[in-house]
């Protein structure tokens, strides 16, 4: 009988193939039996509850602080000061355009409102920096006069005696009465109870008590006197 010798070293090569795979199972099935590997460790329901109680509290603890600093901002905001800015030249030269300053709430009842502080008031037209001029139940009237060299001066009266207006220079103070109908230009006007009287520094390009009437205690939101931004103005202002 003739072999087909292709035909042999085909079966040859089969049989060869066949005893590698048979030796590298053996091989494998030999690792396999030596490494032992280890048990997927199983956990209760007690030890899985304290790991997530324990890591909702972790998270408590990281949040917690952060609470606390937005809860006492709001708290500061509210009801002890905020930043406020100025818009307009009403308050000038005591106060500029665009300055940034603090608005204390809480002295509002702590110590209350004083003659000439400077206050921020709530009205239909938005907010108004003013300063204080008269008290409630103050009787204040307004003259000018010429001095004997002929200057006009601005001379403030609060209940029959004159008061001085260190803030403002004389040509401020000859401006008080540059709008027709001032009443304490005329007369001598009471300042109705739990009102007050108030005019910008700037009087002659002030709209304040002369032109709308006293305002209400409950509109006045804070008293300010720290100038913080821009920061060649920071501090207090008189």
């Amino acid at each position: 009988m003739v072999i087909n010798m292709a035909e042999k070293k085909k079966t040859v090569s089969k049989k060869t193939s066949k005893t590698k795979e048979v030796k590298e199972q053996k091989i494998d099935n030999e690792i396999e039996e030596k490494i032992e590997l280890p048990e997927k460790k199983k956990y209760s329901q007690e030890e899985i509850d304290a790991a997530t109680k324990a890591a909702k509290s972790d998270m408590v603890k990281e949040i917690v602080p952060y609470i606390i600093i937005i809860i006492v901002v709001v708290i500061i905001r509210t009801f002890i000061m905020t930043p406020i800015d100025v818009s307009g030249e009403s308050m000038y030269p005591t106060l500029h355009d665009n300055d940034i300053m603090l608005l204390y709430k809480l002295r509002l009842k702590t110590v209350g409102i004083r003659r000439f502080d400077i206050v921020v008031i709530n009205t239909d037209e938005g907010k108004l920096i003013k300063r204080v001029i008269g008290l409630p139940g103050d009787k204040i009237k307004y003259e000018i006069v010429r001095d004997d060299d002929g200057n006009t001066k601005g001379i403030l009266y609060i209940n029959g005696e004159t008061v001085e207006e260190n803030f403002i220079d004389e040509a401020a103070k000859a401006s008080t009465c540059k709008y027709n109908n001032i009443d304490i230009c005329e007369k001598e006007v009471e300042v109705p109870k739990d009102e007050y009287y108030v005019m910008g520094d700037n009087r002659g390009n002030s709209k304040d008590s002369r032109i709308i009437g006293p305002v209400k205690k409950e509109s006045i939101k804070g008293i300010t006197s720290v100038v913080i931004f821009p920061f060649n103005r920071f501090g207090s202002v008189k």
